[in-house]
């Protein structure tokens, strides 16, 4: 029994020491932290909390990686969006605001009171870096008004907009119903000897927005003579109210610049050339594509307009071309601020079917003649959807004159030809050859 009352004496005693020992400890702690200033109140290691900065944020993660790209930003995982890297608090220093997720947006008049969207704090401006009086205002001139409307975001790509451009335009493409349709869109660029040409083609809104959807009616060629001495251009465009247009302007323009190219390789001038008897030509080839499919040649009828321009021009020596066509589609020279046709009257109505000759019916009725060709002369065959744009939209003539001076670059050309205007909802296509290149590039004043 009394080995039993000296071990609980023993117990009680480690007992003891062990809450003294624990008492002086936590004495000792509290003294040290009055001594150093902190005046913190001891919490038990498993009730403290993280700091809140380490916890959920509302600031989006930082991304990993680098995010420098075309628009020169920095990287996210730089000391500008990392709360830890942060410039430590001066004496009366405020942080700036940083727009979090949940905050409101900015309105219509600016960011609210407070929200910046800078991360770090502005540079403190020198005082003698700040000027004594305002500077006086300065009135920019006004710009000058144009006639055309571009994007206003350079990111949007966009067609040139005349005046109040037009709705069809900016309707959605729908696709036609014939699987062997040609495609929407057709555009090529090239150099051959001192010329420089852009061609583009593109169905209009009236064919490609409505129901049914046509597809395009507008066909064009662009090709060379084996010797490289010529270029050859055509341009068709099949008529509205025929069943199959996109078929006979497709076969007009590559029958008629293979009969040219056959007859430029056997080396014949081209003062040789009759407009009768190649439209004659195409008319036969028209007639015998219908035949083939069933069709009759009413449903294939097309307009056609082809030239042939020397390769070779001098400053000082001007060269001879040809050219010949039928209906509405022509030739046109560039001058200054204006487009001149070189191959006959304007039409007088939008309505196609006042037309009174076309292919393949009357191929009689072209007429082809020669022009001159001097450096620095732009020149270009149009269908009536890009020609009737100078007739009947105020500013497009000045516009494109002033637009097509050089060779623009490939796209930009053709949405200049996918222009907008009111009413204007025809194919519509561009042929256009410079005589000398661009200024830049030749060194010659261009008309």
């Amino acid at each position: 029994m009394s080995s039993l009352i000296r071990l609980a004496l023993g117990l009680t005693m480690v007992v003891a020491a062990l809450l003294l020992l624990g008492l002086v400890i936590y004495v000792a702690a509290r003294r040290s932290g009055a001594a150093e200033g902190r005046g913190q109140r001891f919490v038990p290691l498993f009730k403290q909390r993280k700091p809140r900065h380490l916890g959920k944020s509302r600031v989006p993660a930082p991304v990993p990686g680098p995010t420098r790209g075309v628009y020169g930003s920095q990287s996210r995982g730089s000391a500008d969006y990392r709360r830890s890297e942060a410039p430590p608090m001066q004496p009366g220093y405020s942080p700036p605001h940083t727009r979090l997720l949940d905050d409101p947006p900015p309105g219509p008049e600016g960011p609210p009171p407070g929200h910046q969207r800078r991360t770090s704090p502005p540079a403190p401006v020198p005082p003698e870096a700040a000027p004594s009086s305002p500077a006086p205002a300065t009135t920019a001139p006004p710009a000058a008004v144009s006639p055309v409307e571009f994007a206003a975001d350079a990111h949007e790509v966009r067609a040139p907009r005349f005046v109040a451009g037009s709705k069809a335009s900016r309707m959605p493409w729908l696709l036609p119903t014939e699987s062997a349709s040609p495609p929407g869109v057709a555009a090529d660029q090239g150099v051959l000897g001192d010329l420089e040409v852009r061609a583009a083609s593109v169905v209009g809104s009236g064919h490609r927005c409505g129901d049914p959807v046509k597809p395009r009616q507008d066909a064009y060629r662009v090709a060379r003579d084996r010797a490289g001495d010529h270029l050859v251009l055509a341009v068709a465009d099949g008529m509205s109210d025929s069943l199959r247009s996109e078929l006979g302007a497709s076969v007009a323009v590559g029958t008629a610049v293979a009969l040219l190219r056959r007859y430029l390789d056997d080396n014949r001038p081209l003062s040789g050339l009759r407009a009768d008897d190649l439209f004659r030509d195409v008319a036969g080839a028209l007639v015998q594509a219908a035949k083939d499919r069933g069709l009759d040649p009413h449903d294939v009828r097309t307009t056609l307009a082809v030239a042939v321009l020397p390769t070779r021009c001098r400053p000082d020596r001007p060269v001879e071309g040809w050219v010949a066509q039928i209906a509405d589609t022509h030739l046109w020279r560039r001058e200054p601020g204006s487009w001149k046709c070189l191959t006959g009257a304007e039409k007088d109505s939008f309505d196609g079917s006042v037309l009174n000759s076309f292919l393949p019916h009357v191929p009689q009725a072209a007429r082809g003649t020669l022009f001159t060709l001097a450096w620095g002369d732009t020149v270009a065959v149009l269908s009536d959807g890009v020609s009737d744009a100078f007739s009947y939209v105020p500013g497009a003539t000045s516009w494109f004159a002033d637009r097509w001076r050089d060779p623009p670059p490939l796209a930009s050309f053709l949405l200049d030809v996918d222009y907008e205007a009111k009413q204007m909802h025809d194919d519509r296509t561009a042929v256009v050859v410079w005589a000398g290149g661009s200024e830049t590039s030749r060194g010659a004043p261009r008309r």
